[in-house]
């Protein structure tokens, strides 16, 4: 009997560290979907925007809802994978949640987020020993903790939620697979 493809998010606070267990269940052979809104601060900042969630934060999450939910809809024909898992690098109902803490939410956002569901939800908590500015992570440390309230708060909507520990990457990854495993048995 073949078993259903799960479709797991790795979200939470910015600089958390869960692009790095992306990589590294990537390494490991698995499906994953890459963040997508790096790409797109990128092609934005061509046209001199320095933050352009904040700037256009409408915009910004349109074009970021039609990605995330293109890789949902793409996840929905993969009928092999290790372990029957597909990961994202953040999910859909990450655009309301970061709507939601800058005040600009709606019952249309939400609307549109409940029709996505995802198996598992991993969230990684902020972790100051990790936090770094780049050229895309533009908010202080105590902007990337609220977010990451919202972010619970808006996957708890739909689904359970799991914290990863605060450990190294490699055992953080390990936490994932060994979490998983249980239910895949």
């Amino acid at each position: 009997m073949l078993k259903s493809i799960k479709r797991v998010v790795i979200s939470g606070s910015p600089g958390g560290g869960k692009t790095k267990i992306i990589e590294l269940l990537k390494e490991r052979g698995y499906i994953v979907y890459e963040e997508y809104s790096r790409s797109l601060i990128e092609e934005l900042k061509s046209d001199k925007i320095i933050n352009p969630f904040l700037k256009k934060p409408e915009e910004f999450s349109q074009r970021l809802f039609k990605e995330r939910s293109e890789q949902y809809l793409d996840s929905i024909n993969i009928t092999k994978s290790k372990g029957n898992l597909v990961f994202f690098d953040r999910g859909v109902h990450d655009i309301y949640a970061y709507l939601l803490a800058i005040g600009k939410a709606n019952e249309t956002w939400k609307k549109k987020i409940t029709n996505f569901k995802y198996d598992f939800i991993f969230l990684v908590k902020p972790w100051i020993d990790i936090y770094k500015n780049d050229s895309h992570r533009l908010e202080p440390f105590e902007s990337a903790k609220n977010y990451y309230t919202f972010i619970k708060k808006t996957y708890k909507i739909t689904n359970e939620v799991i914290e990863i520990p605060k450990t190294s990457v490699d055992k953080r990854t390990d936490f994932v697979e060994s979490y998983l495993s249980s239910y895949n048995g």
